[in-house]
This record gives structure tokens, C-alpha cells and sequence, in this order.
């Protein structure tokens, strides 16, 4: 009987598959929802249990800012200027979060910025023979 190679047992080992964050009970049912929406858009790796305060504190924001723009947008009643002083903190707040946890749009851009390519030797003996017309 054949002996069997050593290739043939080879077993390819398994990453472990990173948990995603899970919402603490402390916080209020619409933000709740908001933490949820955020943490199954990104990769399951993109935030870390450093990263939940937070991310708690940017879904507050978002129901925060939520009910504000319900209660200034409702009808037959004037609405309380405290409500956009509240919206409008609310929302710097949620500005400077969304960079810090890395999901505005700048913070998904590459940080290597495009730098010109030097003209080729080639190009520029282009050019030089070409000549430079004074007209154009």
C-alpha cells in the first residue's frame, strides 16, 4: 500500500472571525437602532470595545438630532428655539465623532495622496524637438 503524503492531512487553519459590537441596554430605543444600522455597515474588524463609548455617544447624537428635527417640523406649533440650539449641537457633535470612528466620507479616503509623476527624459526630448511656437 501507497504511503499517503504529508500534503494530503494539511489542514488550512481558520481565521477566527472578529465579533462585531454589540449595543449596551443603557441606551434609548432609536439610538439602539442607529448603533445597529452603523455597525452592520461597516467590516466586522472596523470597530473595537475601545471604540463603544464612542460609538454610543455618536448614536445618542443621531437620536438626538432625530427628535429635535420632529419636534421644530411640527405643525400648528411654534417651535421652541431650545429645539435648534439641541440640533445644532447635536450635530457638531456628530461631525466630530464620525471622523473619530472612521465613517464620514474623508476618513474612507486613502491617506496617500496622489503626487505628479516626473516627466520622462523620453517627453521632454518630445518637446525640445518639437520646438516652442511663440503663436500658441
Amino acid at each position: 500500500m501507497p504511503r499517503t503524503a504529508a500534503s494530503a492531512f494539511a489542514v488550512t487553519p481558520v481565521a477566527a472571525i472578529p465579533k462585531r459590537l454589540r449595543p449596551p441596554d443603557s441606551l434609548s430605543e432609536s439610538a439602539k437602532a442607529e448603533f445597529i444600522r452603523i455597525v452592520m455597515a461597516e467590516k466586522a474588524d472596523h470597530f473595537r470595545k475601545s471604540d463603544l463609548p464612542l460609538l454610543c455617544s455618536y448614536c445618542e447624537s443621531a437620536a438626538l438630532i432625530e427628535r429635535a428635527v420632529r419636534e421644530l417640523q411640527q405643525p400648528d406649533v411654534a417651535p421652541s428655539p431650545r429645539w435648534l440650539t439641541v440640533w445644532e449641537k447635536a450635530n457638531r457633535n456628530l461631525v466630530a465623532l464620525s471622523a473619530r470612528l472612521r465613517i464620514c466620507p474623508q476618513s474612507r479616503q486613502p491617506n496617500n495622496p496622489k503626487r505628479p509623476q516626473p516627466t520622462s527624459y523620453y517627453d521632454q526630448m518630445r518637446i525640445e524637438e518639437a520646438g516652442f511656437d511663440e503663436t500658441d
